[in-house]
C-alpha cells in the first residue's frame, strides 16, 4: 500500500512537473507584432524611397522619419506583451539587451551617417539589421529569423556592388525575410495557441 502511494506521489510530481513546464512554455510567446511593425515599416520606407527617385517629390525625402514614429507603437506593443506574459525566461533580458543595443546602434549611425555622409549606407544598415535578427533566431531555435539575419547579410555584400536606387529593394528584401515573414509566422502561432488556450 506505501510502496503504490509512493509511486502515485512520484506520477504525480512527473505531471506537476510536465503542466509547469507546458505552461512556461505558453507564457513564452512573441506576438509578432514587433517584427511584423518594423518589417512593414522597412518594407514601405525602402519603396518609397525607390518611387521617390523617379517622382522627386521633396516629401517623400521625410519617410524614413517613419521609423522614429514606429517607436511610440513599439513601446505599446513591448509594454501589453511584458503585462501578458505571465513567466519570464533568463535569456529574455538578454534577448531585450541584443535589441536595444541595436535600437542605439542604429541611431547612432543615422546620426553619423546624416552629418557625414557615407557611401554605402544599405551594406551597413543591413549588416546591423541581421545582428540581432541572427542572434534571436540563433537563441530561439527560430529558423525564419535565422534565415532573415544570414539573407540581410547577403544583401550587406550584393549592396555593394547594386547602384542606388535598386540597393531599396535589397532594403525592403531585408525587411521582408528578416521581419514581416517571420513576424507572420510569429503572429500565426501565436492567435493558434491563444485560441487554444481559451
Amino acid at each position: 500500500m506505501m510502496e503504490q502511494e509512493k509511486e502515485l506521489t512520484k506520477e504525480q510530481s512527473l505531471e506537476l512537473i510536465t503542466s509547469m513546464i507546458n505552461k512556461a512554455k505558453n507564457d513564452i510567446f512573441i506576438t509578432g507584432l514587433s517584427a511584423l511593425l518594423w518589417g512593414s515599416v522597412v518594407i514601405i520606407c525602402s519603396l518609397v524611397t525607390y518611387a521617390n527617385y523617379y517622382l522627386n517629390w521633396n516629401i517623400l525625402a521625410y519617410i524614413w522619419w517613419l521609423t522614429a514614429i514606429a517607436v511610440v507603437p513599439q513601446i505599446v506593443i513591448s509594454i501589453r506583451e511584458s503585462k501578458e506574459k505571465k513567466f519570464k525566461a533568463r535569456e529574455d533580458d538578454l534577448y531585450g539587451g541584443i535589441w536595444i543595443s541595436y535600437a542605439i546602434a542604429i541611431f547612432l549611425f543615422s546620426y553619423l551617417a546624416a552629418a557625414h555622409p557615407i557611401e554605402q549606407v544599405a551594406a551597413i544598415y543591413l549588416t546591423l539589421y541581421g545582428i540581432p535578427t541572427f542572434a534571436t533566431g540563433y537563441g530561439r531555435r527560430f529558423k525564419p529569423m535565422l534565415i532573415g539575419g544570414i539573407a540581410c547579410w547577403v544583401f550587406a555584400v550584393l549592396s555593394l556592388y547594386t547602384p542606388y536606387p535598386y540597393i531599396m529593394f535589397l532594403l525592403a528584401a531585408g525587411g521582408l525575410l528578416a521581419w514581416f515573414i517571420p513576424g507572420l509566422i510569429l503572429r500565426n502561432r501565436y492567435l493558434k495557441a491563444k485560441r487554444q488556450n481559451v
